[in-house]
């Protein structure tokens, strides 16, 4: 795919993608993946309520549900996208037409099986689909893509080419074990986007502090990968609350613990150590997308 991503970006070079009258056409959102080794450790919910907590602080944030042939997302949210990526190429669809809006102004689109027939698809019609995602550079300043869970080539294409990582575990050994086996199959892709990490379902600030502890240092040694602490999650029964009502934590509790927690870590995306100064934004995620299909 590399060759097909080299023409791509030769083509839109001169191509013409109009630009929002507010927001300069040189904006780029943040795209950020969340990961997991491990299925069950809350990815998903974490996802959903991060994009509620950024646009409470005022930011513009797309979901991207890229966990194939499931719709958790639209599970926690409680509503259901119509199109996915691929029906960019129905007449008269834009992106404005397949991004579904949900709880506080923010949007969700349906990745789903669609985005791995990219690679079949004819230039123009590439061309066309990435000029139209691009659009969201200049709406967006969060991107969050969900990804399914375990380390398969699917998962690691959606890893390497974001902006940053946000790994989530839980202080269970088998999540633990996972999540560095997921920092190492990013190592071995030679991703370059900074890795950060959250526990979720802590008991209390010890248990969650062991598992920073562990993971930063094995994954220091071993690998030569640096990973920073962005927060943790306390083990809270709201989040299974919320998710059985189909309403997203931090709207059904948000004074619980747990939304909080989600809270302070929006802060520290926000203002926190490391933030990413230049972004690539959609079009710069897809290319390198691209080449590792």
């Amino acid at each position: 795919m590399s060759d097909q991503a080299e023409k791509l970006r030769q083509m839109t070079l001169h191509s013409s993608i109009p630009t929002s009258p507010i927001i300069k056409q040189s904006a780029k959102s943040r795209v950020i993946t969340v990961t997991s080794g491990k299925g069950g450790v809350g990815k998903t919910n974490f996802t959903v309520n991060l994009a509620l907590a950024l646009a409470a602080l005022n930011k513009k944030v797309l979901v991207i549900d890229a966990d194939l042939g499931m719709a958790n997302v639209e599970v926690v949210l409680g509503c259901s996208a119509t199109y996915t990526i691929l029906n960019l190429l129905e007449d008269g669809l834009k992106i404005a037409d397949i991004a579904t809006e949900g709880p506080r102004g923010i949007k969700f689109m349906a990745g789903g099986s669609g985005i791995y027939h990219l690679a079949n698809l004819s230039d123009a019609h590439l061309n066309h689909i990435i000029g139209q995602i691009s659009l969201f550079d200049n709406w967006a300043d969060f991107i969050l893509i969900d990804t399914g869970a375990g380390i398969s080539r699917n998962v690691l294409n959606f890893v390497v080419a974001a902006d940053e990582v946000i790994i989530i575990t839980t202080p269970e050994p088998t999540a633990i074990t996972d999540a560095y086996a997921m920092v190492k199959a990013y190592a071995g892709q030679k991703g370059t986007a900074p890795l950060k990490l959250v526990i979720n379902r802590i008991v209390d600030r010890d248990e969650g502090q062991m598992v920073v502890d562990k993971l930063m240092r094995v994954s220091q040694r071993f690998l030569n990968v640096a990973i920073d602490h962005l927060g943790y999650v306390y083990e809270d029964r709201n989040m299974v609350k919320a998710v059985k009502s189909q309403i997203p934590l931090l709207i059904s509790f948000p004074e619980a613990i747990s939304s909080r927690c989600i809270e302070d870590i929006a802060q520290q995306i926000l203002h926190g150590k490391n933030v990413q100064q230049r972004p690539r934004g959609m079009k710069g995620f897809f290319y390198k997308f691209l080449e590792y299909m």
